[in-house]
């Protein structure tokens, strides 16, 4: 094999998980880390933090552009604020669907510990739920200026 070849094979290899990395940054899924906080969000929002059935805080604020994230503190929950999933969603016109699962899987849940992230681009009221605890009221509200 030439040594072209093989580096070719390398830089592929190096871009290709570089690029599988940023995917997953844009898709929305942030691994957990340490504390509180999402890397590179401007609002954190915990969810169901103590093993409570709700969002805190209820209601955040972020400009166009930014990104909020959604840290999983017990067990059973995710972020949906997809109108199919849940009545008590509402989204801006124009503004995209968007949820912690993939498709209609809205009783997948996110594991205690993990994160999942979100970059909104369209000004308004983003009102989203947790699909299995949305009737108890675990609702949350992201206004984008």
């Amino acid at each position: 094999m030439s040594p072209d070849r093989v580096s070719r094979r390398r830089f592929v290899r190096a871009t290709g998980a570089a690029a599988l990395g940023a995917a997953g940054v844009l898709a929305g899924c942030l691994g957990g880390g340490g504390g509180g906080g999402v890397e590179g969000a401007a609002e954190t929002v915990l969810a169901g933090p103590g093993g409570s059935l709700i969002f805190e805080p209820r209601e955040v604020t972020v400009a166009v552009g930014e990104t909020v994230g959604w840290r999983f503190e017990s067990a059973g929950h995710n972020v949906s604020a997809d109108p199919r999933h849940s009545d008590r969603v509402s989204l801006p016109d124009g503004a995209e669907p968007f949820a912690s699962y993939d498709g209609d899987k809205k009783f997948q849940t996110v594991a205690t510990g993990e994160s999942y992230a979100y970059t909104f681009e369209t000004p308004g009221e983003y009102d989203y739920v947790c699909v299995p605890h949305a009737r108890q009221g675990m609702i949350g509200t992201v206004v984008v200026e």
